[in-house]
C-alpha cells in the first residue's frame, strides 16, 4: 500500500538518481529546474513549505520499504488556488499503477485545507500516461499552451488540466 511522507534532505540522493538528463529534469520539474538535480535546488523547494501557511508541499511516496514516487503541491493562497506539480515514479516502479493512489493522497491533502477551491497542473501534452491518470483523477483539460517550453532544440506543448473542490468529492471512488 502506497503512502506519502514529506520529503527531507535524506530524499535527495534517491529522487536527483531518477533523472537521467535535462529532459528528465524539464518533464518533472518544468523549465526552472535543470539537470543535474542539485541538493540546493531541491533545497529551494523545501524552503518554501517554512512559511505559515506553507507556499509548497513536497512528499515522498512508499510502497513497503521503497521509495517510489514523488509529489508537490504550491499554493496560491489568495486566490484559493492550489497547483499540484512535480510528479515522478521511480523508473524501476514505473507501470505498477502508483501514481494514482500517491496523487489520491496529495490531492487529499490539498483539499484538506479550506481555502483551496481549485487545484490545477500542467503537463506537457506527449505525457499520455501521467495525462491518463490526471483523467483518473476527475482532472479536466482545460486548454494548450502551444510550444511553451523549449527542451534542447525541441519545443513542447503544455497541457492546462483542472479539477474544482465539488469535483473532487465526485472523484474519490473507495
Amino acid at each position: 500500500m502506497v503512502h506519502i511522507l514529506p520529503f527531507t534532505p535524506d530524499h535527495f540522493s534517491t529522487l536527483s538518481g531518477w533523472f537521467g538528463s535535462d529532459a528528465d529534469v524539464v518533464q518533472w520539474g518544468g523549465p526552472y529546474v535543470h539537470f543535474p538535480l542539485s541538493d540546493e535546488q531541491m533545497t529551494a523547494m523545501l524552503d518554501e513549505g517554512r512559511s505559515d501557511p506553507p507556499m509548497r508541499l513536497c512528499w515522498m511516496a512508499q510502497d513497503g520499504d521503497r521509495l517510489v514516487g514523488h509529489v508537490q503541491i504550491a499554493f496560491d493562497w489568495r486566490n484559493g488556488n492550489a497547483t499540484l506539480g512535480r510528479v515522478a515514479i521511480a523508473p524501476d516502479a514505473r507501470g505498477r499503477g502508483l501514481a494514482v493512489p500517491m496523487l489520491r493522497l496529495a490531492l487529499a491533502s490539498a483539499f484538506a485545507f479550506d481555502a483551496v477551491e481549485r487545484l490545477e497542473l500542467n503537463v506537457y501534452a506527449w505525457n499520455r500516461p501521467a495525462i491518463r491518470s490526471y483523467e483518473r483523477l476527475g482532472f479536466v483539460t482545460e486548454g494548450i499552451r502551444l510550444s511553451s517550453v523549449r527542451v534542447g532544440d525541441a519545443r513542447w506543448d503544455t497541457a492546462i488540466m483542472r479539477m474544482l473542490r465539488s469535483e473532487w468529492t465526485d472523484s474519490t471512488p473507495a
